[in-house]
């Protein structure tokens, strides 16, 4: 059994150290394409562009790593299938699924280390690629906001912009979110358009908004009380001070919040805080509405009304004047309380839904490298062809099925159509199932990607038709 395990991995290694470095360096080209632009033409040196960009692709080697023992093992037993070797084992009374156990040992092994380093190495890679990323980023005329997105780089801050043009500078349906005074005390600010830009030195991110409104709430705790203020406004300019925040020469320990680069632990007690701040998200509406539902304005005096005639109750305009006011701005600051807190009881939603993606990511990453040595192992042993041909195309074709599958998955869990561990297992569930037929047919023999099989089955299905006609 140990020459067998020995004949087995001294094979598959090599072919899987060649296919890893083919495969990163395809996904550090691709990464380029996309993020070049982000670098050239600011004044940098080569060594931080060098620098920067190898800390940047670093987290590429887990994400490398299932498709290179997808390929690799592919080509691996294509080889031997090719070579007749499969075959010599069979006859020796070595099958199939007893020749993999030292290979499914070994990528078990494979893939527990992958999610160590995922775990332990990535996070502190990613901070460190982060921070010189921000510090490249800051040169930019408007930091790295992008449309559709939620930006919450900024301390006590979240931003939106629903549409940019393509100067990166004029921006549409903007809403900024103020955490700064607490979270009892929230400042909300909408707008229709506005521009934002960073000023020469680098020392301010300036917003100038039009057509919008802001609501602020004052929270007082000695009458457990809320005020709600609601402004509407032409032109409002936010500044927000980068000198104050630091992002230029930040340290490391203000991105150690950011989900990429955080540790499985430290994302289970996230996901935690953030299930308890939703949980109490409804306490807060409640405090609001009975402290407007409970309290009535003392300066309107009650009247005996069953004295008066309806003509001299209602003409006496002072006391409908100061019932209707009231009325009318209880009303709107309720309104307007509801409105922020539904806009806050999402951003919890989406929080907590985002950290326990990011925490199933760490875990299907990793086991997706099992299931793809299972079905290249598989595949291989039905193709039975070596080389880089077929077996590239459908190793191609399979990690696009993951792909897919993965991007679906993860956008249903983040929309909250499916439960977060379910959009992320999906694609697992989804190749395991089909992993586990085709290493069955494979160990069977079963022609299954066969081309003579499939004329000869089509053959005799035209002639059982001929025969009918």
């Amino acid at each position: 059994m140990r020459t067998l395990a020995r004949f087995s991995i001294k094979g598959f290694l090599p072919k899987l150290i060649a296919a890893f470095f083919v495969v990163w360096f395809a996904f550090i080209i691709w990464y380029l394409w996309l993020y070049i632009d982000d670098y050239i033409g600011k004044g940098l040196d080569a060594l931080t562009i060098l620098n920067t960009l190898g800390l940047q692709t670093l987290p590429l080697v887990p994400i490398a790593l299932p498709l290179s023992v997808l390929f690799s093992s592919i080509i691996y037993f294509g080889e031997l299938g090719e070579s007749s070797e499969l075959t010599a084992l069979k006859s020796s009374g070595i099958s199939l699924m007893k020749y993999l156990r030292p290979l499914l040992v070994f990528v078990i092994i494979l893939a527990i280390g992958s999610f160590f380093f995922n775990d332990k190495i990535i996070p502190k890679a990613q901070i460190r690629a982060i921070k010189t990323y921000y510090e490249v980023s800051n040169k930019k005329p408007a930091l790295n906001i992008k449309e559709g997105e939620f930006y919450s780089e900024i301390p006590k801050h979240v931003i939106y912009v629903r549409k940019k043009d393509k100067d990166n500078s004029t921006i549409h349906g903007v809403k900024i979110y103020d955490n700064s005074a607490g979270f009892e005390q929230q400042k909300v600010i909408l707008a229709k358009k506005g521009k934002m830009f960073v000023t020469d030195d680098n020392a301010a991110l300036i917003f100038e908004l039009y057509d919008g409104w802001r609501y602020e709430e004052s929270y007082k705790p000695a009458t457990e009380s809320n005020d709600q203020i609601r402004l509407g406004f032409k032109y409002y300019k936010k500044v927000f001070d980068l000198k104050e925040f630091d992002l230029q020469k930040t340290s490391e320990d203000y991105f150690k919040d950011m989900r990429r680069a955080m540790s499985v632990d430290r994302i289970a007690k996230e996901i935690d805080t953030a299930q308890i701040k939703l949980d109490n998200s409804g306490d807060y509406i409640t405090q609001i509405l009975s402290s407007y539902l409970s309290k009535r304005d003392t300066s309107i005096k009650i009247m005996d009304t069953a004295a008066m005639s309806i003509s001299q109750f209602i003409d006496n305009d002072s006391v409908f004047a100061k019932a209707a006011t009231a009325a009318e701005v209880n009303a709107r600051s309720v309104k307007n309380a509801i409105e922020i807190n539904i806009q806050n009881k999402k951003l919890h939603i989406k929080n907590l839904a985002e950290h326990k993606i990011e925490w199933h990511r760490r875990f299907t990453i990793p086991f997706a490298c099992l299931l793809l040595f299972v079905i290249g192992a598989a595949l291989g042993a039905i193709i039975r062809k070596g080389g880089l041909g077929m077996p590239f195309i459908v190793a191609v074709i399979f990690f696009a099925i993951l792909h897919i599958l993965n991007t679906v998955g993860e956008k249903m869990a983040a929309n909250q159509t499916l439960e977060p561990w379910q959009g992320m297992w999906l694609s697992s569930f989804v190749l395991g199932v089909l992993g586990l037929i085709l290493l069955s047919k494979a160990n069977s023999d079963a022609p299954v990607l066969n081309k003579e099989w499939y004329f000869r089955t089509w053959k005799k299905a035209k002639k059982l038709i001929g025969k009918e006609v």
